[in-house]
């Protein structure tokens, strides 16, 4: 036992050494929370209880497989029956076993995002709705939020033109006819199934003792009926998690879940890892002072293990091309003073702030990877508006015409493209070239050949309206194309739409087309320096990672805390931790920064500092 226990801090072993009865671990950021976890379950089966009768469920496969590998270094051979798994993989577990007693195959197949979708846009066709472009993403994100949420779907905010209920009735009954479940049914139905079937709940929580669940403050209430069907009457179930680093509201994650674990199993004993391993005591002092502004949290305070004053520097800059142009040169001076890009990060709130930061560690030749994303110029919306300039650059650009010309939609599909190379090909020229004789040949019928002339004429006007700047061609693609009203029905439409302005904004002043693209080709290029990169990515990306150096870009009010949060105090304490995680993520030393003018949305605009940086500042 002694190799179980040695090296733990007091707080540690008090987790680890529970075994009996309702336990809460509070796990402050870098306190060792994988550790106690894996010590935990090596500790209760060194007391007897078998592997079989543990249940580990975690947010990532990597976190399930990392507690395996833990386990078996530890324990010197792998434990055959443990189940250590994501939520949704248990539920398909489950189902894989049980789903014959609601009338479906043991073979049952799983939906995907893309497969819901495709699946509610057939409903809406066959029962002859008229709707906008980009209602059937809308209707199936509906869906998912309804199931993890566990609400009525009519109590959820969403921006339809019609009732969706018909389409979601069709949606479930065609599922079921073709033995299919969803991502969301793995969490529902098995948490039905426990909390109505007494022959499943009796099997299941016989079969499974001990519960234990990480992360338990980002689980949603599909996710929370289904651990609680699972509890039986010993109630041997562990939660680890921390309030403070809950960060998922917007997808349904419930913070309120950890926090009434006390009411949910009174006789439970809490225990708080307060010891971090992680950072200095000046990074633990700011964050400590700007979470302790959220009133609905659970009160803990944060030991640093490293000594460490003043490690947080806030910076102001008069724009955000100064703030981009000094995170670039402070990473190079500290690659040239030995650390690894790998030891540092960027972080922001929203992506769209990634392309100024982008350019500049290209300009300086830094290594880097955009974590969990891609590049800004990669991103969709982004490279259809650049497909549009690059045929005006070359009109013997097939690539760029085959992501041009049904975009927005035009009634120009694959065949009938196929159709117009054809053409073209015979006739020995350019498909953009060939195309008007094409349509005088009739080689395409209708819709085809009204999109092909709408796609000729509007090129033709984008010509036109654009000559001069490189800006003012991409606001026409935007405004001719209709392709602004087709992202505007999107459900994530207004964030694409704001990468778009970013793009139109970053080009003012530009006149030279050609070099222009060959410049953002080479952005977008793979062939970036091998080895270590430092890693850029968003606030919410950064969770669960650390680094030596951090720099947390555009802390204004309207970015962090976003304007979407400003009018709900809740959302505004989501924020709160949102940065608190990112702040946590340094080992050394954190640099935040915020810039008097900042070009986003298409138009410089003045900025105010975060209210954040305020709190922060009552730190120091």
């Amino acid at each position: 036992m002694d190799d179980i226990l040695k090296d733990l801090n007091p707080e540690q072993r008090q987790a680890v050494t529970h075994v009996d009865g309702p336990l809460l671990i509070f796990a402050g950021a870098g306190s060792g929370k994988t550790r106690v976890i894996v010590h935990r379950v090596a500790h209760l089966i060194r007391q007897g209880v078998p592997a079989a009768q543990i249940l580990c469920l975690t947010f990532t496969n990597k976190a399930a497989l990392e507690l395996k590998e833990r386990l078996e270094r530890m324990l010197g051979h792998g434990y055959p029956g443990m189940w250590a798994g994501t939520f949704h993989a248990f539920g398909a577990w489950l189902l894989r076993h049980e789903a014959h007693r609601l009338g479906y195959p043991r073979s049952f197949v799983i939906y995907d995002s893309d497969d819901q979708r495709s699946l509610v846009n057939k409903c809406i066709r066959d029962l002859k709705l008229k709707t906008s472009k980009g209602a059937d993403a809308t209707v199936a994100w509906l869906i998912a939020m309804a199931k993890d949420t566990r609400q009525d779907y009519k109590r959820i905010a969403c921006k339809l033109d019609f009732d969706p209920g018909p389409v979601i009735a069709l949606y479930e009954e065609r599922k079921k006819a073709y033995g299919a479940f969803d991502f969301g049914d793995l969490l529902t139905v098995p948490g039905e199934m426990l909390h109505t079937m007494p022959e499943v709940k009796d099997r299941y929580q016989s079969l499974f003792r001990y519960l234990l669940v990480d992360e338990y403050q980002d689980t949603n209430m599909a996710q929370y009926v289904m651990l609680m069907g699972l509890v039986n009457p010993e109630q041997n179930i562990c939660v680890v998690g921390d309030d403070d680093q809950s960060i998922y509201g917007w997808r349904g994650a419930d913070v309120g879940n950890i926090l009434r674990f006390k009411d949910d199993f009174p006789s439970a004993r809490v225990v708080t890892l307060e010891q971090n391993y992680r950072s200095t005591e000046g990074i633990l002092t700011a964050a400590a002072t700007l979470i302790a502004n959220n009133r609905y949290r659970a009160p803990k305070k944060l030991r640093a293990l490293k000594p460490g004053g003043e490690d947080i520097a806030i910076k102001e800059f008069s724009d955000d091309e100064r703030e981009a142009a000094w995170t670039a040169h402070t990473i190079r001076g500290l690659m040239d003073q030995g650390v690894s890009p790998a030891a540092i990060g960027v972080f922001y709130r929203v992506n769209a702030l990634s392309r100024v930061i982008e350019e500049n560690l290209v300009h300086l030749g830094i290594p880097y990877a955009v974590f969990g994303g891609m590049r800004f110029y990669e991103r969709r919306e982004i490279k259809d508006i650049l497909a549009y300039l690059r045929i005006i650059a070359n009109p013997r650009d097939e690539e760029a015409l085959g992501r041009a010309i049904n975009t927005p939609s035009r009634g120009i599909g694959p065949k009938s493209l196929a159709q117009l190379q054809t053409y073209a090909r015979a006739k020995g020229s350019p498909t953009l070239e060939a195309m008007e004789s094409a349509l005088a040949a009739g080689v395409l019928k209708n819709p085809g050949a009204k999109g092909a002339q709408d796609f000729l004429r509007q090129l033709s006007e984008i010509k036109e309206r654009g000559q001069g700047q490189v800006s003012d061609l991409m606001q026409a693609v935007l405004d001719v194309t209709g392709l602004e009203a087709e992202l505007k029905a999107e459900i994530d439409g207004e964030d694409r739409l704001t990468n778009i302005r970013e793009l139109i904004a970053s080009a003012e002043g530009t006149s030279d087309l050609m070099h222009y693209l060959e410049e953002k080709a080479l952005i977008t290029g793979t062939d970036m320096v091998p080895g270590e990169k430092v890693s850029v990515m968003t606030l919410h990306m950064s969770k669960g990672l650390e680094f030596d150096y951090v720099f947390i870009l555009g802390l204004e009010e309207g970015l962090l805390p976003h304007s979407r949060s400003m009018e709900n105090m809740d959302d505004i304490e989501e924020e709160r931790r949102l940065l608190y995680v990112g702040i946590t993520r340094a080992r050394q030393q954190a640099f935040l920064s915020w810039a008097r003018v900042r070009a986003l949305y298409g138009r410089e605009s003045y900025q105010v500092p975060s209210g954040f940086l305020w709190e922060i500042q009552d730190a120091r």
